[in-house]
């Protein structure tokens, strides 16, 4: 996962995704082949990336269970609510319930994240559009965000490279939606997408399990209400920091700390020979 160039392995016209797609709900079963069932997927998730890369603003809202790893080892469960708004191409908000409680306001020029738990909050200069702060966040902070690849301009290059396997696994609910179920691999992630088998292609769930850090911990989102045409302004992307709220080098502070909870206890030093 994350953007890489010259990812997204099926750029097929509108028309013919729909049509294999449609092929694809009525039988509802995963096919034969790897090679079928990865084509298949693909062609899903290029469908979804289609629909979410039109709307020019969208706000979403979501359910998230996410794993805390820490250092000794241990897994703790969050339970989350998101919303997530974006105007493309450089204005982002979200705002967290439950956990530390985040909120972040990305307006083209610099990102603002205040978290509410420490009454704290941090700014940093930022690239111009949200698909290279994005990059930024994940390579210079460590700090990739669970849904950051729905948010790309074109999702299924963020999602799909060459060494991706796996695929369409068949058919499944969400809720009372039922859904393309899809299953893939790659370099240190595994991921599950879950998109309407009738509608809008807009994704109901999704899962990923980051094996790259310690714990693997797994993070499950379902989303609850996606809106295309949101009323949004500059405001919305303005940063509205409560006044008792302390200033810190706060994207550097979660980089530090992701990066010690990912490492493994220091082991006791050796005894000393007399």
């Amino acid at each position: 996962m994350t953007l890489r160039p010259g990812a997204g392995r099926v750029p097929r016209s509108v028309l013919g995704i729909l049509a294999i797609v449609s092929v694809v709900s009525c039988r509802g079963q995963a096919p034969p082949t790897d090679a079928e069932r990865l084509t298949l997927g693909e062609l899903v998730v290029q469908h979804m990336s289609l629909r979410l890369a039109s709307a020019p603003e969208m706000t979403v809202m979501t359910t998230e269970l996410r794993e805390v790893v820490r250092r000794s080892g241990k897994k703790e469960q969050e339970s989350l609510n998101g919303v997530y708004t974006i105007r493309r191409p450089d204005r982002f908000y979200a705002k967290v319930i439950g956990g530390r409680g985040l909120e972040s306001w990305y307006d083209g020029k610099k990102l603002t994240v205040a978290v509410q738990e420490d009454k704290v909050f941090g700014q940093a200069p930022m690239p111009e559009t949200i698909d290279r702060t994005l990059d930024v966040l994940a390579e210079r902070y460590d700090m990739a965000l669970p849904l950051a690849d729905l948010f790309y301009g074109s999702p299924v290059k963020a999602l799909l490279s060459d060494t991706t396997t796996g695929g369409y696994t068949g058919t499944e609910n969400v809720g009372n939606t039922a859904c393309h179920h899809l299953a893939f691999h790659d370099a240190g992630v595994e991921w599950e997408l879950w998109v309407p088998v009738r509608g809008d292609p807009l994704p109901a769930r999704f899962k990923t399990v980051d094996k790259h850090r310690n714990g693997q911990p797994v993070t499950d989102v379902t989303f609850t209400s996606w809106d295309l045409s949101p009323e949004t302004s500059d405001v919305t992307f303005t940063p509205k920091v409560p006044a008792d709220y302390e200033g810190i080098a706060i994207l550097q502070r979660v980089a530090a700390i992701k990066t010690a909870a990912a490492s493994p206890p220091p082991a006791p030093d050796a005894p000393v020979k007399k």
